[in-house]
């Protein structure tokens, strides 16, 4: 920037001297033409713009040379390194295969719910109740020498009772639980299982029905129902406790330690819900024909069910 001023500075001094030095002639050349008459005027007419123009210049500044600006060169380009450019390597992704396709299962719709049947439960019955219910199902049989008990298996008059407690009677008498009475009629019986069939006139008697119970198992709870002793109606309770044969033969008798007397004889044994399990047959005795407590004996009805029905018809 100061280089620049010096050198402006020069120019306009240089400008201004040659500007006087054309004035100077322009006048000289004027003064030559209006003063031809006279030699020595036009002499010192010279003279004097001669003397007056070197005035002129003697009073000229004499300019300041302009000092340039030493030349600082560029410095030498230096060219940049060629760019080598840096090889990013290719990252090959790793192939994760995806998981195998599982086709998921076919639908298979839930079967329509059936409900299962519920068993109709059985009624809880009180025994009390249960064993006032069959009580006239219950009848004491006697003869011109013997009694025992009875129980009626139909409606129209069949009773079973033990075939010793009718054997070698000339008459039989049956007697109901409100003490009424009528005769009865043997019409079959069997020595080797001790039964005997006996027929009542009429129709319509309360009675217990063959083929209604089911063996009962060691523990089920039974009751001997009878006339025992005085003739007296009875009811004894006790457990089942388990299925024997006797010596009389092959036939199963239900084991009980419910109480069996004299007179029990041909009485019914039912179950807890007044079923007809066995017909009270004997006790068991000592040599001397004393009574072994609590051992009593019944022919299993169950077994017999088909024989006695056939001893009916």
């Amino acid at each position: 920037m100061i280089s620049q001023k010096i050198y402006l500075r020069y120019n306009r001094t240089m400008k201004f001297r040659n500007r006087m030095f054309y004035f100077a002639c322009i006048l000289l050349a004027t003064i030559s033409l209006l003063s031809c008459d006279t030699t020595e005027e036009t002499l010192n007419i010279e003279s004097t713009i001669v003397a007056s123009i070197n005035e002129a210049f003697d009073n000229i500044p004499t300019p300041t040379p302009i000092i340039l600006a030493t030349y600082t060169p560029l410095p030498t380009y230096t060219p940049f390194p060629t760019y080598t450019p840096t090889i990013i390597p290719t990252i090959t992704p790793t192939y994760t295969p995806l998981p195998t396709y599982t086709p998921f299962p076919t639908y298979t719709p839930l079967p329509t719910y059936t409900p299962f049947p519920s068993p109709t439960p059985t009624p809880i019955v009180k025994v009390s109740t249960m064993l006032d219910k069959i009580k006239n199902s219950v009848v004491k049989i006697q003869t011109n020498s013997k009694k025992g008990s009875g129980v009626i298996i139909r409606e129209n008059g069949i009773v079973i009772t033990n075939y010793h407690v009718i054997a070698g009677g000339n008459f039989i008498t049956v007697t109901f639980h409100n003490g009424s009475t009528k005769s009865g009629t043997l019409i079959a019986s069997d020595i080797s299982r001790d039964i005997a069939i006996i027929s009542l006139f009429g129709e319509g008697y309360e009675h217990l029905t063959l083929g209604e119970s089911q063996i009962p198992e060691i523990g089920d709870s039974v009751y001997a129902l009878g006339y025992p002793l005085r003739g007296n109606y009875t009811v004894t309770a006790g457990i089942m406790s388990s299925t024997v044969t006797l010596s009389k033969g092959p036939y199963k008798y239900i084991q009980t330690d419910a109480s069996l007397n004299p007179g029990n004889s041909g009485g019914p044994l039912v179950d807890e819900y007044g079923n007809l399990i066995g017909i009270n047959t004997s006790r068991m005795e000592t040599s001397e024909g004393r009574p072994v407590q609590g051992v009593g004996y019944a022919l299993l009805v169950k077994d017999q069910e088909d024989y006695i029905n056939g001893l009916i018809k």
